[in-house]
């Protein structure tokens, strides 16, 4: 007796299915790299929520399929993070649940550098739907204890390393420490397996074209148990990180496109179409992938008082209530700021409706140790934080760094590090957050 909705050619290959195909394979790894690394959930200022869900091989029935949440928080310290995730694999008629709690901690190796650490707890359960089906004899003993079986649980170890910099990122991480075994039996009938381990290495750089544009190439390198690899490599040209279009590959020559837009600050939408080559074309099918990125202060909260140093997603921002002397009760004066003397010699204590704050050159700042209290991928960002810190009397003003395409918030430019550390601990009480950025010759 057959069931429907699997192939023989599956069925045949079942067990090497479980062994070798368990695991996260998600095609745009790049716009959430705490899917694959989860130490980089330390690498951000504002807390996310992403999705993601792929299909492979749309012409085989019971191909995979993974159904992917994550989420991210930074900790009230600023080196701290803490993140949840969740993971729906299928492969034929099993089912595998992953669920993860983790934790990172930053180090800052340098102005632009953070090394992060991160350790993830967790479960792992995996059931069978007998409905899926199909196998050469209705009485074979293993595919029996499979289907009739309850479903197993697992607890289960992940341990990850990550880096980024201004010009490029990269992570390790270890998945099924334990290497977890999975028994199943159904009155005298018995199957089990070792699941195994799985390694991630993942690389990226951002290479600025121009003003708009940035080179984007990436790479993740898999591996299950030390012994089968795989490989997948992207590279994205970037239009001012609001478009972006690109080209994939992975190791078994399938090949295709991805795009993406951010039709608002802390909002990403993805696609991607991957189509086999050769005779893989008319056997496997297409494989598709949908993600969406949904930053908190989308939804209306706040983020935390980290730096977001290093992180190429330069898109977090430090965000300020303006608190102090109402508005109502602030003289009118007007003032154009090209530079933080136009601010300093205006003085405190007016309104800052009267402050106008044209563009800036997207030149390299002048050399210096520059006390910095904000990152800000729009300018308009850095705008705002400069009149909410006026309104708690600090002078700030404003620089792009061409580098990371990105404006930074300074309250003070020093000529040495002595007297930048000097300022940094002057600094402490009046803004949540100051660093030092050196910008050199």
């Amino acid at each position: 007796m057959k069931k429907t909705a699997l192939t023989i050619v599956l069925l045949a290959h079942l067990i090497t299915a479980l062994r070798a195909q368990m695991g996260a394979r998600i095609d745009q790894y790049y716009l959430d790299r705490s899917i694959l690394i989860p130490a980089a959930i330390a690498h951000t200022d504002e807390g996310y929520f992403s999705t993601y869900y792929n299909k492979l091989f749309l012409d085989v029935p019971g191909a995979p399929q993974h159904t992917t949440l994550n989420g991210a928080m930074p900790g009230g310290n600023e080196n701290t993070a803490f993140g949840l995730f969740y993971m729906k694999e299928n492969i034929a008629f099993s089912e595998m649940h992953n669920a993860y709690a983790t934790y990172a901690y930053a180090f800052n190796l340098g102005s632009e550098t953070k090394l992060s650490l991160g350790i993830s707890a967790g479960v792992l359960s995996q059931n069978f739907d007998a409905t899926k089906a199909v196998y050469y004899d209705e009485n074979d003993a293993k595919i029996t204890a499979l289907m009739f079986s309850a479903p197993v649980v697992r607890a289960d170890l992940r341990a990850s390393v990550y880096v980024s910099a201004p010009k490029w990122y990269s992570g390790f991480s270890i998945t099924r420490l334990p290497s977890p075994r999975f028994d199943y039996s159904y009155y005298n009938y018995a199957a089990s397996y070792d699941l195994q381990s799985q390694a991630n290495f993942l690389l990226g750089f951002n290479a600025t074209i121009d003003d708009d544009l940035t080179l984007q190439p990436s790479m993740n390198l898999g591996m299950y148990n030390w012994d089968y690899m795989y490989f997948q490599a992207n590279v994205n040209i970037d239009y001012k990180e609001k478009v972006w279009l690109g080209l994939g590959l992975n190791h078994l020559w399938q090949a295709g496109f991805n795009v993406g837009v951010k039709p608002q600050d802390a909002v990403t939408v993805g696609y991607s179409f991957k189509l086999p080559d050769g005779q893989q074309r008319g056997l496997l099918g297409p494989i598709h992938e949908f993600t969406a990125i949904i930053g908190f202060s989308a939804l209306g909260g706040g983020s935390a008082n980290g730096s977001g140093d290093g992180d190429s997603d330069l898109s977090s921002d430090n965000d300020y209530d303006g608190e102090g002397v109402s508005p109502s009760e602030r003289p009118m004066k007007e003032v154009t700021v090209k530079k933080y003397e136009d601010l300093e010699n205006f003085g405190v204590g007016n309104d800052t409706s009267g402050i106008n704050l044209p563009p800036i050159p997207k030149l390299k700042p002048e050399p210096g140790h520059y006390l910095v209290t904000g990152l800000h991928s729009t300018e308009d960002k850095a705008n705002k934080q400069i009149k909410d810190l006026y309104m708690k009397n600090v002078i700030a003003f404003k620089f792009y760094d061409p580098r990371v395409k990105s404006y930074y918030v300074f309250v003070r430019r020093y000529t040495n590090e002595k007297d930048a550390n000097k300022g940094e601990f002057y600094f402490e009480g009046q803004v949540p957050r100051v660093w030092i950025r050196e910008i050199r010759e």
